[in-house]
Formats: C-alpha cells, sequence, structure tokens
C-alpha cells in the first residue's frame, strides 16, 4: 500500500531535533514511515478532512519514502430526508417545511467538500435518478450554485452541505409527495479536501509520529534531555501535537 503521509521524513526528524534528540532516523525508517502513515489517516478521520498539496509546492520535492496527496478524495454517502424540515401540515393540507427556503440540509460526512459527481434522489417508483446526468435539475457549488435544484455550501472551519430543492419532490397537483419514504432517499457522490498542506497540519502529524517512533524505535535519549523517559517524551510530543490542532476542532 501506498506511505501517504501530510508530512516528511525530514519534518518528522526537525521534531525530534526540537526535543534534543539527534533526529537521526535512518536505522528504523521504515517505522518512521509507518508511524506517519498511521498519524496520517488517524487525523482525516478524527478531524472528517482531507488536506492535499498543488502541483509545485516546495513539500513535494522535500518527500522521500513519503506520497504526499496531491489532489482531493472522493466519497459517496446514504442520506435520510429529514422529516421534521420536509413536511408541515397547515389548514391546506401537507406541504413542504425546509432549511431555507424550498432547501433541505443534508450534513456530509466529510469537510471541504467540491464538486459533486453524482447525486442518486429516489423517485416516486423507487427508482433513482442521478440529478448530474439528468437535463431536469441543475446541481452546483455555493456561491454560483445558489438557485440550482441541488448544490453544496462550505461553511467556517470546512464543515459541508448539500442543499436540496424538495420542491422537485412535491406534487402540487397531487397535493401530496411523489416519494413513498424519506429513509435513503439520497445518494450523494462527492470529492472533498483542501488545497494546501499547511505548516500546522505538518507539525502536528509529525509530532503524533515521533510520539510513536520513540515509543517502538531503540531511541537514545540523551543525558542532558529535558524528559527522563520515553513515556514522558512520547506524551511531550502528543501534547504539542493537541495544542496545533485545536484550532481544526
Amino acid at each position: 500500500m501506498p506511505s501517504v503521509g501530510y508530512c516528511t521524513l525530514e519534518d518528522l526528524r526537525r521534531a525530534m531535533q526540537e526535543a534534543s534528540l539527534p533526529g537521526d532516523i535512518s536505522q528504523d525508517k521504515q517505522i518512521a514511515v509507518d508511524s506517519i502513515t498511521a498519524q496520517t489517516e488517524w487525523l482525516e478521520k478524527t478531524l472528517k478532512r482531507h488536506w492535499y498539496a498543488p502541483a509545485g509546492a516546495d513539500i513535494l520535492d522535500e518527500a522521500t519514502d513519503i506520497d504526499i496527496p496531491t489532489g482531493p478524495k472522493s466519497r459517496d454517502d446514504e442520506q435520510d430526508i429529514p422529516t421534521p424540515s420536509a413536511i408541515v401540515v397547515d389548514d391546506d393540507g401537507p406541504a413542504p417545511k425546509t432549511w431555507q427556503g424550498s432547501y433541505t440540509k443534508l450534513d456530509l460526512a466529510r469537510r471541504d467538500a467540491g464538486a459533486v459527481t453524482k447525486l442518486l434522489v429516489r423517485d416516486g417508483d423507487g427508482s433513482y435518478t442521478d440529478w448530474v446526468a439528468s437535463d431536469d435539475y441543475s446541481v452546483g457549488q455555493s456561491p454560483d450554485g445558489l438557485g440550482d435544484d441541488a448544490y453544496v455550501r462550505v461553511n467556517n472551519g470546512g464543515w459541508s452541505a448539500l442543499y436540496l430543492d424538495v420542491s422537485n419532490l412535491y406534487d402540487d397537483t397531487a397535493d401530496e409527495w411523489k416519494l413513498d419514504t424519506f429513509s435513503n432517499a439520497v445518494y450523494a457522490f462527492f470529492e472533498y479536501g483542501y488545497e494546501g498542506l499547511p505548516q500546522t497540519i505538518r507539525r502536528a502529524v509529525a509530532f503524533r509520529a515521533a510520539s510513536d517512533f520513540v515509543d517502538e524505535a531503540a531511541v537514545q535519549i540523551p543525558e542532558n534531555a529535558r524528559v527522563r523517559s520515553v513515556e514522558s517524551l512520547a506524551d511531550q510530543f502528543e501534547r504539542k501535537s493537541e495544542e496545533l490542532l485545536e484550532v481544526y476542532r
């Protein structure tokens, strides 16, 4: 499997040198690579976020033995249409009740959502129509996509949501919903990721990887080190990482 990581071996060496360690990982390079890879996966799943380096980024020149991501990732989510925001009953009978205007909001499971590549929406007969491929619907991204039948909006901190115009799912003539169920009514396929690999993320992953590394490798702690055991050194690395990541939580 590729050794995908959000930092380089040089980032790991620098993190260890900050703790007065030699930073020589050549004897245990595979342990270092595995530590970076594992902590990168942990970070993505914990923060529900992905970073990637654009073409020509300096980190790509520095990277050895680690595959730095260079593009967004893709994901598909099964979604229910939330019925509290889909129906309201008044004197005229049931009618669309939505999040914003005629739109209902579906929170996406990953931050920094980009293009929607496929959007399967349930039809009255139980089949699904891909709104992206169909000429009858428009699917975009905010702000240009505002007013489309569906659009993605990325809010502060990268939190992402899909807004779906449920008036498309309501039969005004029959005064009833076209759907037989709102469960599993939407399947959204989308790209996600933030273009750019901030130094904060690189250092956070490097510190977490250093915490793993000192536990796994035969690290020699100098006599003048500020900590006196591998355990306390690993804790110090992890604490530094958590301090850096706080801004992303």
